[in-house]
């Protein structure tokens, strides 16, 4: 173990201790391999130094430290989730190696997945909204529509937003008659997914330093958490959904910082969403929906090719009507339509990162029920990103490393 100075640390070593930044806040666990986005991010908040494991004074918790039977097992698991994937493709061949790693650590702390994930056989005996052919997604969502409104205060934050004399002040003051919004935007800003050096401890410092347009990205996809609380336990267990969720908007974002790409904010929430419309088929749709999961366990393959076989249309599609019903961004609405088919987007760049970040999400072990084989991932989507495939397991330690704070903005007591 040694003390180094930020400036002498470099990507790949690992963390000997917490790294605690100013004010006694644990910024990076102990055991973290760090990459080259969380050196920047602490050495913005201030830190000048940590101890951390040199080269023979310690072994990182990396795949070629463990055990090669545990190693074989993680390979056995994750094999089939690749079943209709190109593994020819350097990175489709970066993201296994990434899934078999994650795999093995968690066996490795006595984790030891399913060999698929379970769906609950009463899933089978509720009543669907309407059979196959006999409705569309739009019929589908305009049903979600009259039972359940949009939290509003997006839409008002958005008025002002389109004013020509709104201020600051004005977006912080719409913001703050929520508490419970304020409480998870302030704890979000606060936490290693901005790594601000000081504390923003108000909406209006939040608005000054992100933006307004981003703050109201943000606040879209907190209210966006809270509209669906009615889905039965047996067909999707909600902080499972939200994890890889959240998981996916994460890593989304990071890939988003390693390529210069578009706005952070509008990629994690785009992340956050781009499987709401599952919430949708599971509400509306409980047998069909099971159904699909059961024809993608069977054939191996990726659960949206599975509904368009038995529902007619697949969960991307439902997502993005409801984002247009709900009158959310075009450019969000977009990347959630075709985060399964980015080439068919206008945003292509967007859609194809939020394909990947789905594709780490799953390959961190951030996998929701019903989600058993990876979508394949092509060349000319992979070319969209002009990102070496060799960043790609940097890109998933840098959200690791932000999701628990992430998860704690949203879910915690704060």
């Amino acid at each position: 173990m040694a003390k180094l100075h930020i400036d002498e640390i470099e990507p790949g070593m690992v963390l000997a201790t917490d790294l605690i930044g100013p004010g006694g806040m644990l910024l990076l666990p102990k055991g973290l391999i760090l990459a080259e986005g969380h050196i920047e991010s602490v050495r913005r908040r201030g830190v000048t130094e940590a101890d951390v494991d040199v080269e023979g004074d310690g072994a990182p918790d990396q795949a070629a430290a463990l055990d090669p039977e545990l190693l074989k097992e993680a390979e056995e698991y994750v094999a089939p989730f690749f079943a209709f994937s190109d593994m020819e493709l350097p990175a489709t061949v970066q993201i296994y190696k990434i899934a078999v790693n994650y795999a093995a650590r968690r066996m490795a702390s006595g984790n030891r997945p399913p060999k698929l994930p379970p769906v609950n056989a009463r899933a089978e005996s509720m009543g669907d909204l309407f059979f196959r052919a006999e409705g569309t997604a739009e019929s589908l969502v305009r049903d979600e529509v009259t039972l359940a409104t949009f939290p509003d205060i997006y839409f008002k934050i958005r008025e002002i937003l389109d004013s020509d004399v709104s201020t600051a002040r004005d977006i912080a003051d719409m913001v703050g008659k929520d508490t419970s919004l304020t409480a998870k935007l302030l704890k979000l800003v606060n936490s290693p997914f901005y790594g601000f050096p000081k504390k923003v401890d108000s909406i209006s410092r939040g608005v000054m330093v992100i933006g307004g347009n981003e703050i109201s990205m943000l606040a879209l996809g907190i209210s966006a958490i809270n509209a669906f609380k009615d889905i039965p336990p047996e067909l999707m267990n909600m902080k499972d959904f939200w994890v890889h969720s959240v998981a996916c908007g994460t890593c989304a974002k990071a890939l988003g910082a390693a390529i210069g790409g578009p706005p952070a904010e509008r990629l994690f929430v785009a992340g956050m969403l781009h499987d709401i419309g599952r919430l949708v088929l599971f509400k509306k749709l409980p047998h069909a929906a099971t159904e699909a999961i059961y024809y993608a366990q069977a054939n191996l393959m990726p659960l949206y090719e599975a509904e368009r076989d038995v529902i007619g249309f697949t969960h991307a599609e439902v997502g993005s009507l409801l984002m247009r019903e709900w009158k959310f961004p075009d450019e969000l609405t977009r990347i959630v339509k075709c985060h399964h088919e980015p080439l068919t987007s206008q945003d292509k760049t967007e859609a194809a990162i939020i394909q990947v970040a789905d594709m780490l999400a799953m390959a961190m072990g951030y996998t929701p029920r019903g989600s058993v084989v990876l979508a394949a991932l092509n060349d000319e989507v992979w070319r969209l990103l002009k990102l070496p495939p060799e960043r790609l397991p940097e890109i998933a330690e840098t959200a690791e490393s932000q999701l628990s704070a992430i998860m704690s903005a949203f879910f915690g007591s704060g």
